[in-house]
């Protein structure tokens, strides 16, 4: 049986591991703020939250719902995007989270997106 010296292991897997440190890029905005995200500036239009309050009883989980305008260069692009929806994250930017709610209180929603990076 072969041993490798440790000095070979350690060149082999190092980048693996460094792949694996990556972080996607945020963004927080509130609706009518702009925000850059990589090449993207990322308007947040609008949002519907239908989530359930933390402090309260539900029979559904609801949804956050936004619309967006994605400027990348001379490409302009308005998308409708789901805080669940994990088919949008193949597409790159999606909503990673949200500020919750209380029952009774209608605070600024902050709404975070990501690169999908």
């Amino acid at each position: 049986m072969t041993t490798l010296p440790l000095t070979l292991l350690r060149r082999a897997f190092l980048p693996l591991a460094l792949l694996g440190s990556a972080h996607a890029a945020t963004l927080d905005l509130k609706v009518g703020q702009t925000g850059k995200l990589g090449d993207a500036t990322i308007t947040l239009l609008r949002t519907q939250d239908s989530r359930c309050p933390m402090n309260a009883r539900c029979i559904q989980a609801g949804d956050l719902i936004t619309s967006v305008l994605v400027r990348e260069g001379s490409r302009v692009r308005l998308l409708r995007l789901k805080l669940s929806d994990t088919t949008a994250q193949s597409s790159g930017l999606h909503i990673s989270g949200a500020t919750a709610n209380m029952a009774g209180q209608r605070l600024p929603l902050t709404v975070t997106f990501s690169d999908g990076r």
